[in-house]
């Protein structure tokens, strides 16, 4: 296969979509890298967790019924419930769960939420088609790697367009982990990237008081289920729907990069290694500002003497969090800068409890909120998306001194990474705060750290409605 050596006589788009699946056709389980497949073990745990919590919220509640109600069962389970689903109607319930708290993964170069679009694809379809644990941990590392590749290609013109990369970018990620779960030829492969890209759809206002950015994340792993499916069926989508000149992905949703970067070194360096986890329940562009502000706080800073914080950030991490917060539900103080570092400096900590709903408009905090900035400094444009979380803040105190500080990589990123135990940790909190049971929870640790010798992931899906 050809990965990046453009023909100097063509003139055409490089052919992006067939190469990539191709690639996720060809993908077997044994040139996944070991580090890859342990790593996607955690991405799985981690996934898990987070839907389980999700689906106790309410938007979770609310899409997991729509799915019983829509489909009236069938084979694929439902985060924390006894009732089943159709294989998309299971995909879109369980994606807006694992997305449902902003606790899920998170690559910063490409801006997706890989977990919650492909976990919950390929979880639907392997209960379907009775598929082990080790074709499963495949398909999940062809969708990890095809939507990061994509979502860095995509860059910042994208992801600053005013769509949502985890429901664009998404589509296409789950459709290729779909893909490669019920094992499609390269050729059907390359229409189910088409018929997947074509749903691609997240409208980033949803930030502002709606449910609906949890929504894009079930969307487009139900829109993977439906690409794959549908081109098993024999239903063509546009095998060059990444590169297109008119109307292609890239070209439509604003991408800025080079479509041949996507399969540049596929199969040899994995981008799938740099996805980070959560320890913070808000959007992962606030990350390294909690990071700072409770380095401040640790080294003496406190709200009573605090004048003014000023946070620096990049162009996207500005358009991430820097708008003025005023309190308008759950969603939007997770997205806001401000009230990251406010509660971070009231009370070390931005959990789940601080997203409770007497938490969002107290006065201590819109006191505080008051005197924070958010700006933008180009000069943190220039490390690239990689570089994107990078913050700089400057707390100004009451007896005129100042306090600086300045943080790279978020807590839980690549760079950061959290180790197995706290990564645990997280998911015990998060699994029992959904009412599992410890056996249960206990369960689903074994079974995702042996996800690779199962051959039936049928007790995993039993696992997470509470069975043992």
């Amino acid at each position: 296969m050809n990965t990046g050596q453009h023909a100097a006589a063509s003139t055409a788009p490089y052919p992006a979509t067939r190469e990539l699946a191709a690639w996720v056709a060809d993908l077997t389980f044994e040139v996944v890298p070991g580090a890859v497949v342990e790593h996607l073990k955690s991405c799985v745990l981690d996934a898990l967790g987070c839907g389980l919590f999700g689906a106790r919220q309410p938007w979770g509640v609310i899409a997991s019924d729509m799915a019983v109600t829509l489909s009236g069962g069938g084979p694929s389970s439902l985060f924390g419930r006894l009732d089943r689903a159709s294989v998309a109607d299971a995909a879109l319930a369980n994606g807006t769960a694992v997305h449902g708290f902003e606790l899920d993964d998170a690559h910063t170069a490409s801006s997706l939420h890989p977990g919650a679009v492909v976990v919950p694809a390929v979880l639907a379809l392997a209960q379907a088609r009775a598929i082990s644990g080790k074709e499963m941990l495949t398909a999940i590392a062809a969708g990890y790697e095809a939507g990061l590749r994509l979502g860095n290609c995509a860059g910042v013109g994208h992801s600053t367009s005013g769509f949502h990369v985890t429901g664009t970018v998404g589509s296409v990620a789950a459709a290729a982990g779909a893909a490669r779960a019920i094992r499609l030829p390269a050729e059907a492969a390359a229409h189910a990237l088409g018929v997947g890209a074509t749903q691609a759809s997240g409208l980033y206002c949803a930030r502002f008081g709606a449910m609906t950015k949890r929504l894009h994340a079930g969307r487009a792993a139900q829109a993977g289920v439906l690409g794959a499916c549908l081109a098993q069926a024999g239903f063509t989508g546009a095998t060059d729907v990444i590169e297109a000149e008119s109307g292609g992905f890239l070209k439509a949703f604003r991408g800025d990069g080079d479509p041949a970067s996507i399969v540049r070194d596929l199969g040899r360096q994995w981008e799938t290694l740099k996805v980070g986890f959560k320890l913070y329940a808000a959007c992962a562009s606030a990350h390294t500002t909690i990071d700072a502000v409770r380095s401040m706080r640790a080294r003496g800073l406190r709200a009573d003497r605090l004048k003014r914080l000023t946070i620096s950030l990049s162009r996207k991490g500005f358009h991430n969090i820097g708008w003025p917060y005023r309190p308008a539900g759950v969603m939007s103080a997770q997205m806001n800068g401000s009230f990251a570092a406010a509660s971070a400096l009231l009370f070390d900590d931005v959990s789940v409890a601080q997203y409770a709903p007497d938490r969002l408009a107290s006065p201590p905090t819109l006191a505080l909120v008051e005197r924070i900035e958010c700006r933008h400094e180009p000069r943190l444009d220039i490390a690239g998306p990689a570089g994107r979380h990078t913050v700089e803040i400057v707390a100004e105190l009451d007896d005129g001194s100042r306090m600086e500080e300045r943080v790279e990589h978020r807590t839980g990123s690549a760079g950061k990474p959290l180790s197995p135990a706290m990564l645990e940790r997280k998911f015990r909190s998060l699994a029992g705060a959904a009412g599992l049971h410890d056996a249960a929870i206990e369960r689903l640790l074994d079974l995702t750290g042996a996800l690779d010798r199962l051959p039936s992931i049928e007790p995993l899906g039993r696992a997470l409605c509470g069975e043992l």
